[in-house]
C-alpha cells in the first residue's frame, strides 16, 4: 500500500486509541508487527499553539517507522497550522480525524460531528494538504448516525482536496463503540474513490483482518482495541494476510516480558506518578488470560513503585 510518498509494507495497521497509543505502545506494536502506527487524537488548537501536554502526546522517534500523528479540529487555519507542527514533529503522515464520539468534541463540532457537512470536511482538507509536505489521511465513521450515511460523499469530497488515504471506522457516530460494525460501508467507500482505504471496527483476532480485508477489499484494516493485552495480532494477521502459518501463541512468560516492557516505556514516557495511575488498567489487558487473574486484579491495585510491580509479574507471568 503506497500512502503518497509513503510505502505501507503491509495491511495491518495500528489504529489511533486515546490514551493507549502513547509513544512506548506505539514502538511496542510496531516491533511486533504493526505496518503503520498513529497517535492518539490531540486538539489541534493544542498543537498549534504548542501546548506542553499536546506536544508530549505527540511524541516520536524513527524506530515507529511508517507513523502518523493525528488531530481534531474544525476550523482549516487552525488545523493547517497544528498540521505543520505534526510535520515538524518528525511524523510520516497527519491524519484528521473526523470519527470522534465523544460529546465534549461533537459539542464543538469537531470530530464525528463534521461527518454532517461533507463540504466543510473537503475545506478542512484542503487547507491541510496546502500547508504541509507530507501524506494527509483522515479517520471517518459511517456517518452521523443509523439514518444518515455520509462515509462515501466524505471520501469523495477528501479525495479531490488532495486526501491520500481514508480510514473507515465501521460505526455511526451515535453507536460510538456499541453494537456490531457494518463492514459493508468500508466496501462503499472503497468502491467510490481510488486512494487506498483501510478500514476498522470489530478486528478483534487475526482471523478477523482477513476476514475483514476479503470482505471489503479494502486495502488495509487498522486494529484497535483487538491489540491491548495482545500485540502479537499483527505478526498473526501478517502470516494469515501472506498465506503464512501464524506464529505459535506467546507462553505465559513471554507475555509478562511483553507486559514489562510496555510499563517500564511508560514509567520513562509519563513519569512515575501518572505511570501508576494507569497501570491496573494496562497490566490488566494482558493479565485477564490468567487463571488467577482476579488475584493479580487486586494486588496491582496496591503497586506503589515500579521494582514491586516487577515482582508482580515475575510471580503472576512465570
Amino acid at each position: 500500500m503506497q500512502i503518497g510518498s509513503i510505502r505501507i509494507a503491509h495491511p495491518v495497521t495500528l489504529a489511533p486509541m486515546e490514551e493507549h497509543t502513547n509513544h512506548p505502545f506505539r514502538l511496542l506494536m510496531k516491533q511486533h508487527g504493526a505496518s503503520l502506527v498513529c497517535t492518539e487524537r490531540v486538539d489541534a488548537v493544542d498543537v498549534a499553539r504548542r501546548d506542553r501536554r499536546a506536544l508530549r502526546l505527540l511524541a516520536n522517534t524513527p524506530e515507529e517507522g511508517a507513523r502518523a500523528g493525528q488531530i481534531s479540529g474544525a476550523d482549516p487555519a487552525v488545523m493547517a497550522d497544528a498540521a505543520r507542527v505534526i510535520e515538524e514533529c518528525g511524523f510520516s503522515i497527519v491524519d484528521l480525524n473526523f470519527e470522534c464520539p465523544i460529546r465534549r468534541l461533537l459539542g464543538r463540532g469537531e470530530g464525528g460531528a463534521l461527518l454532517a457537512d461533507p463540504p466543510a470536511i473537503g475545506r478542512i482538507v484542503a487547507a491541510v494538504v496546502a500547508a504541509v509536505r507530507i501524506p494527509v489521511t483522515l479517520k471517518i465513521r459511517s456517518g452521523p448516525d443509523q439514518s444518515q450515511e455520509t462515509a462515501t460523499e466524505v471520501a469523495r469530497y477528501a479525495e479531490e482536496a488532495g486526501a491520500r488515504a481514508i480510514d473507515v471506522h465501521a460505526r455511526n457516530v451515535a453507536q460510538a463503540y456499541v453494537g456490531g460494525p457494518d463492514w459493508g460501508v468500508v466496501a462503499r467507500v472503497k468502491q467510490a474513490v481510488r486512494i487506498p482505504v483501510m478500514g476498522s471496527g470489530g478486528i478483534r483476532q487475526a482471523a478477523d483482518v482477513l476476514l475483514f480485508l476479503k470482505e471489503t477489499q479494502a486495502d488495509g484494516a487498522a486494529v484497535a482495541r483487538g491489540c491491548l493485552g495482545n500485540p502479537w495480532i499483527f505478526a498473526q494477521a501478517k502470516a494469515l494476510v501472506q498465506g503464512n502459518a501464524p506464529p505459535v501463541p506467546p507462553t505465559r512468560g513471554e507475555r509478562g516480558r511483553v507486559l514489562l516492557q510496555l510499563i517500564e516505556g511508560e514509567f520513562r514516557h509519563y513519569g512515575p506518578p501518572l505511570a501508576l495511575r494507569r497501570l491496573p488498567r494496562t497490566s490488566c489487558y494482558f493479565a485477564k488470560i490468567l487463571p488467577n487473574f482476579a488475584d493479580f486484579r487486586a494486588a496491582v491495585r496496591g503497586i506503589r513503585d515500579l521494582a514491586a510491580f516487577r515482582r508482580l509479574v515475575k510471580e503472576f507471568f512465570r
